[in-house]
């Protein structure tokens, strides 16, 4: 019969639980040894970092995972590996009290030294699918109303800002209309002007030809030349 030696329990704090990666039996079936071997050899490997060198209980756990690593190398890791794969949707995660803990480690090592090292057949039950949270429909109220804050502020946000982004275009426009206006103006005002001058002009230089001395002094002597030729006839 294989003999378990004892880890002793008060070097262990009291609400210190150990974490454990694990297969139920009912699960298991006639695979549960091999589907916990590996994680019962690592868990332990962690446990032991928590003793010192000289401690009794990190020396019997040492032990533990020596048995534990040869009976897996007499196994075949291609085929532990591919075992464990099946089962992967099944593991679970715990945090065990001492007491539970080796009773474990106890069953797993007593199934290791009753082995023939041979695999035997196991076909693992279907995963279980997570069942869908439950319907609340205070949280549903509740989501709906977050919901509407946040769209309601969204539109407080958004008004505004489209409210400005009009009135400047609608500024920009104003501007541009009046600049256009401006340069119709100007521009209908220039061949007025041009006009103006083009009919002043001819009036204004008759005006200062009337005015001259000597045209009016070449008019009375053509005046004179006509009285005297009158004189001449008769």
């Amino acid at each position: 019969m294989f003999h378990m030696r004892e880890v002793k329990s008060e070097n262990i704090p009291s609400d210190y639980r150990i974490p454990i990666r694990f297969i139920t039996k009912d699960v298991g079936g006639a695979c549960w040894l091999y589907v916990n071997l590996y994680h019962v050899e690592s868990s332990l490997k962690t446990l032991a970092l928590k003793f010192g060198n000289l401690s009794t209980n990190k020396a019997n756990i040492t032990i533990f995972i020596t048995m534990l690593e040869g009976f897996r190398f007499t196994l075949d890791n291609d085929e532990l590996e591919v075992t464990m794969q099946t089962f992967e949707c099944h593991y679970r995660r715990g945090k065990w009290p001492t007491r539970r803990y080796f009773n474990h480690v106890k069953e797993v090592l007593t199934a290791a030294g009753s082995a023939m090292g041979k695999f035997q057949d196991c076909t693992p039950p279907p995963c279980q699918t997570p069942p869908a949270p439950p319907f609340t429909p205070g949280k549903s109220r509740q989501q709906n109303g977050m919901n509407g804050a946040i769209h309601g502020l969204l539109a407080l946000l958004i008004i505004p800002s489209m409210t400005l982004l009009v009135l400047s275009v609608r500024m920009v426009f104003r501007r541009s209309r009046c600049c256009a206006q401006r340069m119709h103006e100007v521009n209908l005002n220039e061949p007025y002007d041009e006009a103006e001058e083009s009919r002043t002009g001819p009036h204004s230089g008759a005006a200062q030809g009337d005015l001259d001395p000597s045209s009016s002094s070449q008019q009375d002597r053509a005046w004179l030349d006509s009285l005297g030729c009158a004189d001449t006839e008769v």
